[in-house]
């Protein structure tokens, strides 16, 4: 570093070299390179600053980049109680209203397609037994390969202990059902064993 620099810059450049933080390094770099005259003599020094300080963005925007990756609903949910269900189907089946129905669950019921966007869990006494019901945003066709929430959903379905498939008894329910069986083996989760429960509003 050039020795006439003023004290004023020394002592930016001092907590420069303190600062742990890059986003505060960036600033109190920009600030030291505010108070560095501009001559023959400090050339080589701004272009060094100018080259940290590029370095120090990049790594700023890598970071926003992984947490951006990161945000956004959440859709793993923590297992709780005996076993946790999955509630599996496309758009306005009726999983939100068998929810309500059979748990404590506050859900906003719509005939509009696809009102629930992120899982909403609750539980579900019997006996004794706990069972953590998860209802999952609606699957459609191209969820298992990454359509709209599909990834998300698939993982959570993953995840679950157990799978509750629903459709619609008066909209094609074996063309519904094929439909989601086919999303689940191209996500390679196998359903071997199914039972069909008719739910009459």
């Amino acid at each position: 570093m050039p020795t006439n620099l003023p004290a004023e810059a020394k002592h930016k450049w001092a907590e420069v070299s303190a600062a742990k933080n890059p986003r505060k390094k960036l600033q109190l770099l920009q600030e030291f390179l505010s108070l560095v005259p501009k001559h023959k003599g400090t050339a080589k020094l701004c272009v060094q600053v100018k080259k940290q300080m590029a370095t120090l963005r990049r790594e700023i925007e890598e970071k926003k980049r992984k947490k951006a990756g990161k945000g956004g609903p959440k859709f793993f949910i923590e297992k709780e109680g005996a076993a946790q269900v999955a509630l599996v189907g496309l758009t306005n089946v009726g999983k939100s209203s068998l929810l309500e129905a059979t748990t404590n669950a506050k859900v906003e019921i719509s005939p509009s397609p696809y009102t629930t966007k992120e899982p909403v869990p609750s539980m579900l006494a019997y006996e004794d037994v706990q069972f953590q019901i998860v209802e999952a945003p609606a699957l459609m066709k191209g969820s298992a390969d990454g359509k709209a929430w599909g990834p998300q959903t698939i993982a959570l379905a993953r995840n679950a202990d157990s799978l509750i498939l629903m459709v619609d008894l008066t909209q094609d329910p074996v063309g519904q059902l094929s439909l989601i069986l086919d999303e689940m083996k191209k996500a390679r989760i196998f359903v071997n064993r199914c039972s069909f429960y008719r739910n009459i509003y």
